[in-house]
């Protein structure tokens, strides 16, 4: 019972994590329709920025900052890319995190150990140590998918819905599209470098190939959310949790970790289709 309890904790603790990665994919994927593949690249750099600044003995909420500031540049690159060179999109994301790898590799090098380090975590009362992460994790996470919530639905997050869904509107409001798609990637590669600042905490170490799927775990998140509601809510919550207990149950049934890769790829061709199957019913009944 001590072990499914301590699985479950895990699962959850991991899941509100990777939530904020399902959320910021959620803006670039859903709101604005620009498939980013700067995520690997945020979330690792967010990561690289918070281990290196703990080490030098920087307060954890600094070293936050930092790492959401280096993926809402890494955000603010792409799009740039894409905006004003015009390179295609999925070619900019790219270009980004390959870069973003190098410059990881310098701040951090390949791996930096952070179990002797103060984290957010440590800053919980020693009796409720074994609880630390969640106390610390549930209220941040909703506090952050309230803000982001409360934004959308400001003018400005009406407008951002606009250049997924008609960005004309926005020129003929005299507005450029530019700046909101330019806000929408500096927001979601801010919320995945936040990520990978509280992912390197929790483990306690950073690893400069911690990044690596990171943008298949988020869009198997974000679909598995999309089950529940098509909107920005905590549905996007469980969407992580729930992969985040289907990538355990392949643990706990003792498969070789080798077909983890190609367990998410079949998870994705199910969703996809399953989603398929939701449409055509959907035009079916309204057809009716």
């Amino acid at each position: 019972m001590y072990e499914l309890a301590f699985i479950a904790q895990s699962i959850l603790e991991r899941g509100l994590i990777f939530s904020l990665i399902v959320a910021g994919v959620y803006i670039t994927s859903s709101i604005i329709k620009f498939d980013d593949l700067t995520v690997e690249g945020s979330f690792g750099i967010g990561g690289a920025v918070m281990a290196t600044a703990l080490v030098n003995n920087i307060h954890p909420i600094i070293a936050l900052i930092l790492a959401s500031i280096a993926g809402g540049l890494a955000g603010a690159t792409t799009a740039v890319l894409h905006t004003k060179l015009k390179i295609n999109n999925l070619i900019s994301g790219i270009v980004v995190t390959t870069g973003l790898f190098s410059i990881s590799l310098k701040i951090a090098s390949l791996h930096k150990d952070l179990s002797t380090t103060p984290t957010f975590f440590d800053y919980v009362p020693t009796q409720w140590s074994d609880y630390k992460a969640l106390i610390i994790l549930i209220p941040f996470v909703y506090c952050i998918f309230t803000l982001v919530k409360w934004f959308l639905k400001t003018e400005f997050g009406f407008l951002l819905h606009a250049v997924g869904q008609n960005p004309q509107m926005l020129i003929n409001l005299n507005k450029n599209p530019d700046h909101y798609l330019i806000t929408a990637l500096v927001m979601s590669n801010m919320l995945t470098a936040i990520a990978g600042a509280l992912f390197v905490q929790y483990t306690g170490y950073f690893s400069i190939w911690a990044n690596v799927g990171i943008l298949i775990i988020s869009l198997i998140g974000l679909m598995l959310a999309q089950l529940i509601s098509k909107k920005f809510s905590l549905a996007l919550v469980f969407g992580a949790i729930m992969y985040q207990t289907i990538i355990m149950l392949t643990y706990e049934l003792q498969i070789d970790q080798d077909w983890n890769k190609l367990i998410n790829a079949l998870l994705i061709i199910a969703l996809m289709m399953f989603n398929q199957v939701k449409t055509k019913k959907r035009k079916g009944k309204n057809h009716a």
